[in-house]
């Protein structure tokens, strides 16, 4: 059995930031369970949205199979980047 995935291990994968993925499982796009405070993605459930079995039924219906790759509008998802967060930098007053 593969390992789950953090959001952050899954971010590297799809080329987005972890909060972005946080943000997916939030909206309920991508199933996840917790480990105590911490957050997994099962492999299975990276597999199935990569193929189009969950997510968004625009995804579904664009999707033609799982493993194929077409050039038609539809057919690509977008992720949001973000900057890094910057360390907070105080004044001495």
């Amino acid at each position: 059995m593969a390992r789950p995935y953090t959001p952050e291990l899954l971010a590297d994968r799809w080329d987005c930031s972890a909060e972005t993925v946080r943000a997916m499982v939030r909206s309920g796009t991508l199933p996840a369970f917790r480990v105590g405070k911490m957050m997994r993605i099962t492999a299975k459930a990276v597999e199935d949205y990569e193929c189009g079995i969950i997510g968004s039924d625009d995804l579904k219906a664009a999707s033609s199979s799982c493993g194929t790759t077409t050039e038609e509008a539809g057919d690509v998802i977008a992720f949001r980047h973000t900057r890094g967060k910057r360390p907070s930098v105080k004044h001495a007053t």
